[in-house]
């Protein structure tokens, strides 16, 4: 038969201690996700579940006019106001991905894109979201969200779209 001695058994019962600590932090997994209060103004300020995160609304995209890079003042202020309610709710990370119409060479375009995300993630940076925190995407004119046969078409093509992912 096995017996412990007096210090076989504290250290036994050490270990067995440190285990059950190390075993308890494993099934506390951190949080994933984004929290209920942070898809509450996803959704107040226009943005929309899609397979990429929340994306800023179809509806209420920022839009460029043909060859033109810079935004307009009305621009300027939604994004902005998305920046300020975004880190507002500790959300610090966004992707922002810039489009064209399929006018022009496809090289152009996809600097010309490149261009009016660095627009947009200039005026998040100068509301408090830290320039290492956005990500810039040109995407040319890969991914329409309209006909560029006609020229609504073309307009709502360009554009810039920001995504929080929902990891």
């Amino acid at each position: 038969m096995f017996t412990f001695n007096q210090r076989s058994l504290r250290l036994f019962t050490i270990t067995l201690f440190l285990a059950l600590l190390a075993l308890t932090g494993c099934q506390t997994a951190p949080q994933k996700g984004l929290t209920p209060a942070q898809i509450a103004v996803l959704k107040q300020q226009g943005f929309e579940m899609t397979d990429d995160g929340w994306a800023y609304g179809l509806s209420d995209k920022v839009l460029f006019s043909s060859d033109v890079e810079s935004l307009n003042p009305a621009s300027t202020e939604i994004v902005e106001r998305i920046g300020k309610a975004l880190l507002s709710v500790v959300i610090e990370r966004v992707r922002v991905d810039g489009h064209t119409d399929a006018s022009g060479q496809e090289s152009y375009n996809e600097q010309l894109s490149l261009r009016r995300a660095k627009s947009v993630g200039k005026v998040l940076a100068a509301v408090g979201m830290k320039e290492e925190n956005i990500q810039l995407r040109g995407l040319g004119s890969s991914k329409p969200v309209a006909s560029n046969d006609t020229t609504v078409g073309r307009t709502e093509n360009r554009r810039v779209s920001i995504v929080v992912s929902a990891d």
